[in-house]
């Protein structure tokens, strides 16, 4: 018969337990002589074969050193029991408390990701994704590189130069493409993107759609004269054209292209039709760059209405390439940034870039007068040395304000209107050219078929998340400035990160689950379908799949957020079912506790720091140790005062410091609504306190849990 098996370890005698210690026939206590033996490891190893597990003596972060197993309860008897003096009869009510949340959970299975396929999908072939399919090919994996235009090399390609020295691309884009191509384990495909993708780490079917073909080494100039679409695209050109990166033939851009044939008839060789393919993969990079926001959506600003309104890049192409010569010219940074009506915020390069553009027109034609419109000059690192050199050195003039509204006169000058800040009055500049430093988008459209769901914005969330080491291993990384706008600089550094992890993954045979994940029951959630889980999930790990609301096991972090929303129970955390956490709060609650829902990456840290300390605090406070106060659901403490606690304590990370990002001020959100639902019930508000306690702070916790057990 499977009974529960409670160890029992006492560090010398210096944990005192109560005597006669009996919680049924099914429950055996064993006491070890140190938790540190081969033979304790090997006892508690046997005993999961079979039982369940709890074990009792120090603090879980001192325990979980020694076993490894997520099935196993553990009781903090040392720090929170012995160390602050209580009363060894405590350790009873929470061995109880555990034992009736075993009772009612249901086993973790430890899950593993084989790894099927030794070969990833880079998508995007700007610098980013060139660096990590570089890396990933030379540690001897397959690499598809995928990219949506006719040429490779993204946004640095169709730049002149890259600043701050003012660098020509060719320096650091060709050696990197002649690797990268030249390398057996790589094939690249451009005019290619991707349908659709679905899997699991080590296994993911991928769909592609490509445009065309690639035609390579022949190039007949008769190609580009017999197409009739002229596109403006930054410069002047065909839909059929040349770029000096990768391939070397002409590329079509399908986006302009009329397919009325006459380029096929000088190159038979080309085909103007659509082909599918499927790719099976281990892993997936997304590398897509930066995609600039719409300046014709920034209506005052006259882009597109008027001829001389450039964005940067038009303005750096056509500037570069002879075919504007202003003699005065206006940068507007954060045009359309730091905005409510368009982007809320700083999108980190654009200040950048415009100090870029206003060296780039001071280098070529020192004559022409430059104007820089500012809200704030964010010029960091060695950026700031530039910004000093384009105003002391250069001469170029900077005015803090944002332009009202920007117009055309009659004899064809642009009007920028605008307050001056610093000289505290509107004025007016009349100038050639007005170049527009808008902010930069993510890729949204290529995140969700990736089931990265971010609410629109950057997913910083999914990206930050995959440098924890309690982070379950993700097959699907984010390089670049896909995460969020960097500098070439930058997005080189980067780039090691995410091949980094992708080699991790691909060099073993399968790889482990770290943490207990979210489950969903789908009969149950299919009968409300309420989806309140899937704007919850900090990481995306929760989206639809078909018609159901399924988790990504490999993206969940366990923090138990997207549980504590669901009201019907179809959303259940592993190791937190909201089961077992009741039947916990029951079995160990008495009449007049204090019940202290304590997250375990900051405030339990702080109530272990209080043991250590010998500090006393009430011995009526009980604490549960929970992975984030998201987890925490109303239910969880009605149950406490159901119970009979007179006061319950909701205790996470500092603001803005959770380490599940939003799950400590999701918690706030609930129990700020719950606080008027106790009225109703005869419970005085007061009672229920959420704080935010910094894993030093064992002070103020004693002085909150003293608090609490003042209230009547």
């Amino acid at each position: 018969m499977h009974c529960l098996k409670v160890f029992l370890y006492d560090f010398g005698g210096e944990i005192k337990y109560p005597e006669n210690l009996s919680f049924g026939k099914d429950v055996e206590i064993i006491r070890i002589k140190d938790i540190s033996t081969e033979e304790t490891r090997k006892a508690v190893e046997k005993a999961l074969e079979t039982d369940q597990v709890i074990f009792v003596g120090p603090s879980h972060r001192i325990s979980e050193r020694f076993f490894h197993d997520p099935n196993i309860k553990y009781v903090n008897a040392r720090e929170q029991v012995a160390w602050v003096g209580h009363n060894p009869e405590k350790i009873r009510d929470l061995i109880q408390g555990s034992i009736d949340k075993l009772r009612s959970s249901s086993k973790i299975e430890k899950k593993r990701f084989p790894i099927k396929y030794k070969s990833a999908l880079v998508i995007g072939a700007g610098i980013a994704g060139l660096e990590t399919a570089r890396q990933i090919a030379n540690s001897g994996y397959k690499v598809y590189l995928i990219e949506k235009k006719p040429f490779i090399g993204g946004l640095v390609a169709r730049l002149d130069r890259l600043y701050p020295a003012g660098t020509p691309n060719s320096h650091v884009l060709y050696p990197l493409i002649n690797e990268v191509v030249s390398n057996p384990n790589v094939e690249v495909l451009v005019n290619t993107e991707m349908l659709e993708a679905d899997g699991i780490v080590g296994d993911y079917t991928v769909k592609l759609r490509t445009k065309g073909n690639v035609v390579e080494g022949k190039l007949p100039k008769k190609c580009e004269e017999v197409c009739p679409v002229v596109v403006e695209d930054k410069i002047i050109r065909k839909a059929i054209y040349y770029q000096p990166t990768y391939p070397e033939a002409y590329g079509i851009d399908f986006d302009s292209c009329n397919k009325c044939g006459n380029c096929v008839k000088v190159l038979p060789e080309l085909t103007l039709g659509e082909s599918e393919k499927t790719l099976h993969v281990g892993a997936i990079v997304v590398a897509t760059g930066l995609k600039g926001y719409d300046a014709k959506r920034i209506t005052e600003y006259g882009y597109g209405k008027y001829p001389n309104v450039f964005t940067k890049l038009e303005f750096e192409r056509k500037f570069a390439n002879g075919f504007i010569k202003p003699k005065s010219v206006v940068i507007v940074n954060c045009a359309g940034s730091r905005d409510k009506n368009h982007l809320p915020y700083c999108s980190r390069v654009c200040c950048m870039l415009g100090l870029k553009a206003a060296k780039l027109i001071k280098d070529t034609a020192p004559e022409t007068e430059v104007f820089v419109n500012y809200i704030d000059m964010r010029s960091y690192g060695i950026f700031e040395e530039f910004y000093n050199t384009v105003r002391e050195t250069y001469g170029v003039k900077f005015v803090q304000g944002r332009p009202s509204e920007i117009l055309q006169d009659a004899e064809g000058k642009l009007v920028v209107r605008c307050e001056d800040i610093l000289l505290g009055k509107n004025i007016e500049m009349k100038v050639d050219c007005v170049v527009l430093m808008t902010g930069f988008v993510p890729d949204k459209e290529t995140f969700e078929k990736l089931g990265i769901y971010s609410s629109g914005a950057y997913p910083v969330e999914y990206v930050n998340s995959t440098y924890s080491i309690d982070s379950n291993p993700r097959g699907i990384f984010i390089a670049g400035s896909a995460g969020y706008p960097k500098d070439v600089a930058e997005i080189l550094i980067n780039a090691a990160n995410a091949p980094g992890g992708v080699i991790e993954i691909l060099s073993k045979d399968y790889v482990e689950n770290k943490t207990p994940t979210a489950k969903i029951d789908s009969k149950i959630c299919a009968e409300n379908n309420c989806r309140i889980c899937i704007t919850a999930c900090p990481y995306g790990a929760v989206h639809m799949k078909g018609e159901e609301v399924t988790v990504s096991e490999e993206v969940c972090m366990g923090c138990g957020i997207c549980t504590a929303t669901c009201a019907a129970g179809a959303n259940q955390l592993e190791g937190f079912e909201e089961k077992g956490m009741l039947a916990q709060i029951g079995g160990m609650t008495k009449q007049g506790d204090i019940i202290a829902f304590m997250c375990k990456w900051s405030s339990y840290n702080a109530a272990d720091k209080a043991g250590h300390e010998r500090l006393t605090y009430p011995e009526n406070v009980k604490i549960i140790r929970i992975p984030c106060t998201g987890r925490v659901s109303s239910q969880m403490i009605l149950k406490a005062y159901e119970s009979g606690a007179k006061a319950v304590l909701v205790a996470g990370c500092p603001p803005d410091a959770c380490h599940y990002f939003t799950g400590n001020f999701k918690a706030r959100k609930r129990i700020t609504a719950l606080k008027e639902m106790l009225k109703q019930f005869g419970i005085d508000p007061a009672t229920l306190a959420l704080e935010w306690i910094g894993k030093d702070e064992s002070k103020r916790f004693v002085d909150i849990v003293t608090g609490l057990n003042g209230k009547k």
